[in-house]
């Protein structure tokens, strides 16, 4: 059994100092290196949900070189087992949570599996939804780590899961009109080797410089990724919405050219092109949002 630590505890975006650097060599066996998993949240509109949480009892890793094992379960290992349950709308502006740190054999990793076990959503209203866990999640929801996650003996790397809230929580009824009957569920997690990723940063404010709150950030897919018929929902990379101050953040973005759009009711939208994503850095991007007129 190789040697395990947890840890859980709220973090921010530090994980891009460690990721990729030399740890305490005398806490981590000879000829191993270290993986730290951790959980974020791509937000739901927070208009509706006071709360989403989940609850996962197991985390496990694939080696690259297992993949094609004749027995499925075989080519996973254990790296975190235990109920753990979080609110993923407290994941969110670049807040993670550690939900795995284990000592590994140097290789490539290129898949974890997450066992959720439960669900539910809590509305403003104090209303509370139970939902179903779809089978194929509580055997194992299986996330493709992009790119695959190079060990080290000696170094310590980190991966992103970002919970995809708005698009694994779809409300029932006329969301519109605020009248929400249930939702279902169904988890969609993307994930993120950290060493290679970089982040978006910036602020919200209107036409007399006051920052906005709760105004969302959505960063597009890149162009050439785009496929025709796609929906507009489906061309959102990540979001996030910005706090008090009307500061957001975009964690986990690999290298490449995007396009943000920033959008909140009673403003028109504004959209910043051919923004750089570089490894390791930070990109900053700031809007400035004109309120919209209502003719007479």
């Amino acid at each position: 059994m190789k040697q395990m630590k947890w840890s859980l505890a709220l973090l921010m975006f530090a994980v891009f100092a460690i990721a990729g650097c030399n740890t305490d060599e005398n806490s981590m066996p000879e000829g191993k290196g270290r993986l730290n998993v951790h959980l974020t949240d791509a937000p739901f509109p927070i208009q509706l949900v006071s709360s989403t949480w989940v609850t996962i009892d197991r985390v496990e890793i694939r080696k690259t070189s297992d993949a094609d094992a004749e027995e499925e379960d075989s080519s996973f290992m254990v790296i975190a087992e235990g109920e753990m349950e979080f609110d993923l709308l407290d994941l969110t502006n670049g807040i993670t949570e550690q939900i795995a740190s284990v000592d590994l054999e140097p290789g490539s990793y290129d898949m974890i599996r997450l066992r959720v076990v439960d669900s539910k959503v809590t509305l403003n209203n104090g209303e509370v939804y139970d939902l179903k866990v779809p089978s194929g999640s509580t055997s194992g929801l299986k996330i493709k780590i992009h790119p695959a996650i190079m060990i080290e003996a000696g170094q310590t790397s980190d991966v992103l899961l970002d919970f995809d809230v708005s698009k694994s929580f779809v409300a029932k009824g006329n969301v519109a009109a605020g009248n929400i009957i249930g939702f279902n569920f169904k988890p969609v997690v993307r994930g993120v080797y950290l060493g290679a990723a970089g982040r978006i940063q910036g602020s919200v404010k209107d036409s007399l410089d006051n920052p906005l709150e709760n105004a969302r950030v959505n960063l597009l897919i890149p162009e050439n990724e785009i496929e025709p018929g796609m929906e507009e929902e489906d061309m959102i990379l990540v979001s996030s919405f910005t706090d008090e101050m009307g500061n957001f953040k975009l964690i986990g973005l690999h290298e490449g050219t995007y396009t943000a759009v920033c959008v909140l009711t009673g403003f028109k939208n504004d959209t910043v092109f051919d923004i750089p994503v570089t490894a390791g850095a930070s990109t900053t991007v700031n809007f400035e949002l004109e309120a919209e007129t209502t003719e007479p």
